[in-house]
């Protein structure tokens, strides 16, 4: 189980990022992208836990800044480390402005917004120094007034670490801000 947390490597769990229709008005985009610690679960049990602060770019698809990691198994401690965002692979926009409750939508300053964000990431384990590439999927479920978030998307983070999917959000609240 060790050399498996310290060999930790980001993949996405889900498929590929496609931009949709909406995308073509940010091509040009710059966005600061934050991760507040997000959760996520895969089948065997483990969890991790991610946060993210950086910027990026859609139409040079340049990426910017460095988040942690801590992989756990129940209440142990498997591996953590930092890892920094490399590269803007791909970004699927859902809009600026609102955001849907169980109680309705609500209105957000308008350079709030969501999509979906996929990231190549280089990863260091702390425990050992261990360097590692991989992908990292950031989803946020705000959009234009009126619309909404694609269905069977939600709010969080997903990876794919040596073969185990974390591929169910378990917490986590994400932003994209689109920036002047």
């Amino acid at each position: 189980m060790r050399r498996f947390a310290v060999a930790l490597a980001f993949v996405v769990a889900v498929a590929a990022v496609t931009a949709g229709s909406a995308g073509s008005r940010t091509s040009k985009s710059a966005f600061a992208v934050s991760v507040e610690p997000s959760v996520s679960a895969a089948s065997n049990g483990l969890t991790l836990e991610t946060d993210l602060e950086g910027t990026f770019n859609v139409a040079n698809k340049v990426a910017n800044g460095s988040g942690s990691y801590s992989l756990m198994a129940g209440t142990t401690l498997v591996d953590n480390g930092t890892f920094r965002l490399t590269r803007l692979v791909a970004f699927q926009f859902y809009g600026c402005g609102e955001v849907t409750t169980p109680d309705g939508p609500v209105t957000l300053p308008p350079d709030f917004c969501g999509g979906r964000a996929l990231f190549a990431v280089h990863a260091t384990s702390s425990s050992t120094g261990e360097q590692t590439d991989g992908l990292y999927e950031v989803n946020c479920q705000i959009h234009d007034p009126g619309g909404q978030a694609p269905p069977g998307t939600s709010e969080g983070i997903k990876v794919n670490a040596r073969g185990v999917n974390f591929n169910k959000h378990v917490t986590g609240d994400n932003l994209f801000m689109m920036l002047p």
